[in-house]
């Protein structure tokens, strides 16, 4: 009997104990999901800025650096941009190589042979022919495929540097020049007279062609206008252009009297140096 009293204490005891137990796992587990979706909850939103954060740097990135898409320099940009002639191509690459000023154009001959020329600015003096070649490297690295040969002009836009084929794989392979080459290139340019001329650009005025003229003096240059008259053996200027190029007194110049179109007329003469396209 004593026994028996003692064992139902102990499961009383037990009873209350697992009661206990389960009144404290409830309780602990009852706050279980609210936690679990929080973190959950949190870890969301924190993987969502990360997303935000490196999709705003790549589109910041890709604004920054996306003329680059087809090519890191602007001679790759150039030689990858599609739609472009091998004219434009030789064009736009010798544009971007060589010193600012200066003028190129793209000539073809046969259909496949295409003759780069380049133009001096009209106030520069002739460059050595080793020093025209180191403006070539990226015109042969994209361009050697098509260019054939390169004519160079003076201010005057006369021939007086031609590379053939020959001197311009020379050219590319990074070998120096040597004498011969370089006597070679220069013979050629002064036979080379095919393109010594140039196009100039002018206004029309009803039937009359007007042509931007620079007119240099020993005080001054000026740059003005002046009507094309094919027939002309002199070149007539304002009293304010003669002045403004250098100090002169017209009424002790000589004089030379002129048929116009208004009748004859008395003119002082004097000496200028007018530029028109180039030409002196």
């Amino acid at each position: 009997m004593k026994i028996t009293k003692k064992l139902v204490f102990l499961l009383i005891v037990t009873l209350i104990v697992w009661v206990i137990q389960i009144i404290y796992l409830l309780q602990k587990n009852a706050s279980m999901p609210v936690k679990i979706s929080s973190e959950a909850k949190r870890k969301r939103m924190r993987i969502i800025a990360d997303y935000q954060k490196i999709e705003r740097q790549m589109r910041e990135k890709y604004e920054r650096e996306k003329y680059q898409a087809t090519g890191k320099t602007v001679y790759d940009r150039i030689f990858n941009t599609p739609g472009q002639s091998i004219i434009e191509l030789i064009q736009n690459i010798a544009r971007e190589s060589l010193p600012e000023h200066w003028n190129s154009e793209v000539k073809v001959e046969e259909f496949t042979h295409f003759i780069l020329l380049i133009y001096l600015p009209h106030n520069a003096g002739r460059e050595s022919t080793t020093q025209i070649a180191t403006y070539f490297g990226p015109i042969l690295k994209y361009c050697s495929s098509y260019v054939s040969d390169i004519a160079v002009f003076d201010r005057s836009h006369k021939a007086y540097l031609f590379f053939d084929n020959d001197t311009l794989q020379h050219i590319k392979s990074g070998e120096i020049l040597t004498p011969s080459f370089v006597e070679r290139t220069e013979s050629q340019g002064d036979s080379f007279t095919q393109f010594n001329s140039i196009t100039i650009q002018c206004e029309k005025l009803q039937s009359h062609l007007i042509l931007p003229v620079e007119v240099s003096g020993t005080d001054g240059v000026v740059t003005c206008v002046a009507l094309f008259d094919t027939g002309a053996s002199i070149t007539v200027f304002s009293d304010d252009v003669i002045l403004r190029t250098g100090y002169v007194k017209l009424t002790d110049a000589p004089r030379k009297t002129f048929n116009t179109a208004n009748g004859w007329m008395s003119c002082p003469i004097v000496h200028r140096e007018v530029n028109i396209g180039g030409f002196r």
